[in-house]
């Protein structure tokens, strides 16, 4: 076909104007001719892009116009004798001329009411017909009806024909509120979110109501790194490819989206196709995952068939993206608990993709609709046609548009161009609207000091921005249940002044906000071109409206961390109400003090009682059997002993101490390197003479006890951790927060941090009346005795490091060592983590306290370097550790004191295993994503060992 360009539309209309000056066309002709090219007449077109010469031009409109407008009648004069046959035959004929002229009459009359019906049903408005008029239009369409089953076949064509062009109409026409209300309906489906009572059973639900409303997909199975997962059962399991699945899956192009029911049989079976109607088949991009989506086919949809045209119309980015998060979310929901909030926000990225690709399947259902009455041919470089047709041009990035064979000089045709042409662009519209409207709910969602709900015009809700407070929802009596995500306000309100304020808004439109200056919410009206839409309930967080000047810097801090403390313990009850097993198991070790719930110590009150006197000191007497004499336990060495050696994995996380538990040199080495690598030796002046001193003080102290965990191999791996995190962090923008001196201070705290450790635990020393316990009243005691017992080395003349320092350094550098040593403080897990997100979200992060914050967080993280090696090396951490649980827990119940149920039974695999993945699932695995997330997922490689050591060890519970 050929094409236009700007030269031929400006010649053109400059002839037409010509021709309407000089009186050869009217304006009536000269607006046909200009319909006529905007659509692409094909006889048009040609002659447009083929003709130059002036008077050619001219006389091929007008010849153009002649042939497609109709002939006039030419009526004929008769005289004389001729005159009476003539009329004769006339009234002979009379029947037939009548007939001829009120058939004629006839369809220009249904053609009037056609047009009038058609204004009708495009119309917005919503028509009231009273009786009369519905009563009117009932016996018009049962004459038609009877009249086109007895009038003669050309007029019973031309009333079908007027049938079939309305009946097009009006699939179109549904065609747009089937789409607009299927998505409309999607969107609310993030509200399932809201629940803060998430739990894998009900994430399950939500994934699977979100890929039902966007591709219609019932399931899914996919195999990722020798497992598949079946969404049926809810299940990893182990599997071992055959050669001929292998070759299969080797055969499958990347890029595409395949129906497997035919064409793999292997991987058909393996995936148990025969269950579904549909099976859909991806290899998800940069993964070895393969992927297949499952539809049922039981409930017809309008998206039925949308996964069979990724191909055609290219979307297949959209769709491996929703693929690939199906899978990282299905795996992370293995090791780690979901925050709502988090999973929403990827849920509307995804959703507004795939609502800008349903652009394709509503063209494509166009195209099968128009299809049913016209000829369309969507390959247009091949389209040839003798009958009148029209381009109908998409505008849209694939360049996508369609030949219809369609004659716009008849009503009803022109009619169907027109609906086609309003469809779609209100479509388009729609999905802006849609865009808008998740640019705007994933503003609210990272808002922390509102809460909004949104409702549509009908009072329904459709969106939540967070999940409801307890106290939100007994302060406006809320009742709110993701579940009924078509609830009304009236249903979800039950505070007579809110319901007082939103009624009086609706009753008056035009009052764009309403609101109470003293209540905590506010009401707003949602207008669209001056129409009403809905409106928004937004409660402000009382605490939130503080402003900041009432008070003074530390006024503020301390409101800061009540605030926080508060968030801490609401996210601990919500993590126990999810998971109830938590309550007796070893993540009570890590809750703050203040919200220990040991139902076991409430009977248990130690005092200075004769008995308590006697377990005391026998406890006494059978721990220091246990310590290793001076003489024996001291391993000196000198300088001259440190020789240079290749330590392998110095800087990075793969880093394993254990090859050198037997070489207690070896490990003197690896302490010397990190202090050289780091220029520490250099830049403070430290003697090596005092510096191997210090080191033998500290190892010994570190292993008097022969602890299986607590020992001077945790410490240094503690202290290359904390080396390897620093060098990652000096590579992000928060490189200047980490000076030579926080640097020197945070790596030695980390050597330091578990010097002449007990081998129990916190509440242990406690419970026991232990002299630590005394000495610091019950408050971070080992942690505090760390702290103590290495200040001490570093004061005494022989083991002193640090004797450049001045007065005000060496205080300084006390002030940093011993906070990143109280920081190790499990009981400070909960509040340490949740100040250092809140405090990285600050644009002023990088205070002085925020510094320590930070280093606070990598030593802490640190602590568990051990756990986040790969599962072997990681099995043998937890195995250590484990047995100084058992120790402590027979000596609790040899003594009396309280037994922590989650220190019971270690010694057998299934249980420790157990206990293993909730210590990682919920205290490891997020530490360490947090940490890695702010030195910009440069910790990624721990991260990862974390996951899989949690998969190993649930697999471990079961066998």
């Amino acid at each position: 076909m050929p094409k236009q360009n700007l030269s031929n539309y400006i010649k053109f209309f400059n002839q037409i104007n010509d021709l309407e000056q000089k009186g050869l066309i009217t304006s009536k002709q000269k607006h046909l001719l200009k319909v006529n090219l905007t659509t692409k007449e094909y006889q048009l077109n040609n002659l447009v892009c083929t003709i130059y010469d002036e008077q050619d031009y001219q006389k091929a409109i007008l010849q153009y116009l002649q042939n497609i407008e109709p002939q006039p009648k030419i009526r004929c004069q008769s005289s004389g004798e001729n005159d009476s046959p003539i009329r004769q035959r006339r009234r002979g004929n009379s029947l037939s001329k009548v007939s001829q002229i009120n058939e004629a009459k006839l369809i220009a009359q249904l053609d009037e009411l056609n047009d009038q019906l058609m204004t009708l049903w495009q119309s917005d408005s919503q028509f009231h017909l009273n009786q009369e008029l519905n009563e009117k239009l009932r016996k018009v369409g049962e004459f038609i009806s009877k009249t086109a089953t007895s009038t003669p076949s050309s007029s019973q064509k031309q009333v079908s024909n007027i049938i079939d062009t309305n009946q097009v109409i009006e699939n179109l026409q549904q065609l747009y509120k089937d789409m607009k209300q299927h998505f409309n309906d999607y969107l609310r489906c993030h509200i399932l979110l809201m629940d803060d009572k998430l739990s894998t059973q009900h994430l399950n639900n939500v994934l699977r109501a979100f890929m039902k409303n966007l591709v219609d997909a019932d399931e899914i199975t996919f195999i990722y790194n020798n497992e598949i997962y079946d969404s049926e059962n809810g299940q990893f399991q182990e599997i071992k490819l055959t050669d001929q699945q292998q070759l299969e899956i080797s055969s499958i192009l990347e890029g595409n989206v395949i129906d497997i029911n035919d064409s793999y049989p292997e991987i058909s079976s393996l995936f148990q196709t025969t269950k579904f109607k549909g099976n859909y088949l991806l290899k998800i991009q940069n993964s070895s995952c393969l992927f297949c989506f499952h539809s049922k086919g039981q409930h017809k949809m309008i998206i039925d068939s949308f996964l069979s045209i990724c191909n055609e119309y290219q979307f297949f980015e959209e769709v491996n993206q929703l693929a690939y998060f199906l899978v990282e979310t299905l795996k992370q929901a293995r090791v780690q608990c979901f925050n709502p909030l988090q999973l929403s926000h990827m849920i509307q990225d995804i959703g507004i993709a795939f609502i800008r690709c349903s652009k394709y399947f509503f063209i494509h259902k166009s195209i099968s609709i128009l299809s049913e009455r016209y000829k369309v041919c969507k390959d247009n470089t091949s389209f040839i046609s003798m009958h009148p047709f029209v381009e109908f041009d998409f505008r849209d990035q694939l360049n996508l548009s369609i030949h219809i064979c369609i004659d716009l000089n008849r009503k009803e045709d022109m009619n169907v161009y027109k609906q086609l042409n309003l469809s779609f662009n209100k479509y388009l519209k729609f999905i802006k609207q849609c865009y808008d409207r998740t640019t705007f709910y994933k503003f609210f969602v990272k808002s922390q000091d509102s809460l909004i709900f949104e409702f549509d015009k009908q009072g329904q809700i459709t969106f939540v921005s967070q999940p409801i407070t307890n106290k939100l929802a007994e302060d406006f009596n809320i009742n709110f249940n993701p579940q009924f995500y078509n609830a009304s306000y009236t249903s979800i309100f039950k505070n007579k002044n809110l319901i007082q304020h939103i009624e009086n808004q609706l009753q008056d439109q035009n009052k764009w906000k309403l609101s109470d200056s003293n209540a905590t919410y506010e009401v707003f009206m949602k207008m669209e071109e001056k129409y009403f839409k809905g409106f928004f309930v937004i409660f402000q967080q009382g605490w939130f409206r503080y402003s900041q000047k009432s008070f003074d810097a530390n006024q503020w801090n301390k409101l800061r961390k009540s605030f926080l403390q508060q968030e801490t313990n609401q996210y601990l009850d919500k993590l126990e109400q999810k998971h109830p097993q938590l309550k007796n198991s070893v993540v009570q070790m890590f809750k703050p003090k203040a919200t220990q719930k040991q139902s076991q110590f409430k009977n248990f009150s130690p005092s200075f009682s004769p008995r308590h006197l006697d377990q005391r000191n026998s406890l006494q007497e059978s721990e220091s059997i246990r310590l290793i004499p001076k003489t024996k336990g001291t391993n000196h060495f000198y300088p001259d002993m440190i020789t240079e050696t290749c330590i392998e994995n110095i800087d990075n996380f793969d880093f394993n101490i254990l090859p050198y538990s037997a070489d207690w040199l070896e490990k003197q080495k690896v302490v010397f390197q990190i202090l050289r690598r780091n220029n520490f030796i250099q830049d403070y002046k430290i003697s090596e003479d005092s510096l191997c001193s210090f080191l033998c003080a500290l190892e010994y102290k570190y292993n008097k006890r022969g602890n299986q965990f607590h020992n001077y191999d945790h410490g240094v791996t503690v202290m290359q951790c904390t080396h390897a995190i620093s060098l990652e962090i000096m590579k992000t923008q928060y490189a200047n927060l980490l000076n030579q001196f926080t640097k020197f201070a945070l790596i030695m705290s980390g050597l330091c941090h578990d010097v002449s450790h007990t081998g129990r635990t916190n509440i242990f020393e406690i419970n026991s009346l232990s002299n630590l316990a005394i000495r610091y009243h019950d408050k971070s005691v080992l942690e505090q005795h760390h702290a103590a017992t290495s200040i001490k080395l570093l004061c005494a003349p022989a083991t002193n490091i640090i004797p450049n320092f001045t007065s005000a350094e060496f205080r300084e550098f006390r002030k940093l060592f011993i906070s990143n040593i109280l920081y190790t403080d499990i009981t400070e897990h909960f509040n340490l983590m949740k100040n250092f997100e809140a405090r990285i979200k600050e644009l002023n992060f990088g205070t002085e306290e925020d510094i320590r914050l930070m280093t606070g967080m990598i030593i802490h993280t640190s602590d568990f370097t051990g756990g986040a090696k790969p599962f072997k090396l990681s099995k043998e951490w937890s195995t250590r550790v484990n047995m100084e649980f058992q120790e402590q827990y027979s000596l609790e119940g040899k003594f009396g004191y309280p037994q922590l149920p989650y220190m019971k039974d270690l010694d057998q695999l299934p249980i420790m295993a157990k206990s293993e993945v909730g210590f990682f699932k919920f205290i490891v695995r997020p530490l360490w994503s947090v940490m890695s997330k702010f030195a910009e997922d440069r910790l990624q490689q721990s991260v990862d060992n974390l996951e899989q050591t949690i998969v190993e060890w649930e697999k471990l519970m079961i066998n």
